[in-house]
């Protein structure tokens, strides 16, 4: 099925179908490389970029989520995930920048997060143990 699916791939590189199913096969070493090359055929694909900073180390996940900005510069999902990858290494006041900066740039590109949205969120990270 690997085989199948990565000759798939090979035809039909833009499909985040494809792509997901190929990566859960996979281990997480295997599913962490598949990542890096489906975010480079499928830049837009939110979920492809959450899921590598997930599986990567606090160094690389900070570069993922940076490359995930510049690719979908108007996506709040990308900021909130830097801002709790911060919060979760005691880096406050890296947090409030990244949100000043999450603030800057959706309102620059007009982005409206709605409130049922960021309320979502702030549930989410105090389940989680969010100061």
């Amino acid at each position: 099925k690997k085989i199948v699916l990565r000759r798939a791939l090979e035809f039909v590189p833009n499909s985040v179908k494809l792509w997901k199913t190929a990566i859960d096969l996979e281990n997480v070493a295997d599913a962490r490389i598949l990542l890096g090359r489906a975010v480079e055929c499928v830049p837009h694909s939110v979920d492809m970029w959450l899921a590598l900073a997930r599986l990567e180390t606090y160094d690389n996940a900070r570069k993922v989520l940076n490359q995930a900005r510049e690719a979908l510069p108007t996506e709040p999902a990308i900021w909130i995930t830097a801002a709790k990858l911060e919060e979760a290494q005691g880096n406050k006041q890296v947090v409030d920048r990244i949100i000043d900066k999450a603030i800057a740039s959706l309102t620059q590109y007009q982005v409206v997060v709605d409130r049922e949205h960021w309320l979502r969120e702030a549930e989410t990270a105090e389940a989680a143990g969010a100061p």
